[in-house]
């Protein structure tokens, strides 16, 4: 690089300031993960998938009773319309089974 001339761009590192977060909602689960009937303990969680050059998001809800996944949904953005439709249709297929 030196006998190129050329240098590398280094960037100014961010400081953590230490706030805290603004809604921090209780440990209701502390560590058992574990469910003695249907549908008491229900766990989510978002990840993402390479779909060619772009990526998909998968929410998924899990009952731990039995480790099943109760429903998931994909959508193209990880964003709070994503967490929104995969809650509605756990409030629709709660109500479908009760």
């Amino acid at each position: 690089m030196k006998q190129l001339g050329i240098c590398s761009v280094i960037r100014k590192k961010l400081r953590f300031f230490g706030k805290q977060a603004s809604v921090v909602n209780p440990n209701r689960l502390e560590r058992q993960f574990q469910a003695d009937t249907p549908r008491t303990k229900l766990v989510t969680d978002i990840t993402y998938i390479r779909a060619g050059e772009h990526f998909v998001y998968l929410s998924v809800i899990q009952d731990l009773y039995n480790n099943e996944i109760v429903l998931w949904h994909l959508s193209e953005r990880n964003d709070f319309a994503l967490v929104h439709e995969t809650l509605d249709r756990l409030h629709q297929h709660v109500a479908s089974v009760a």
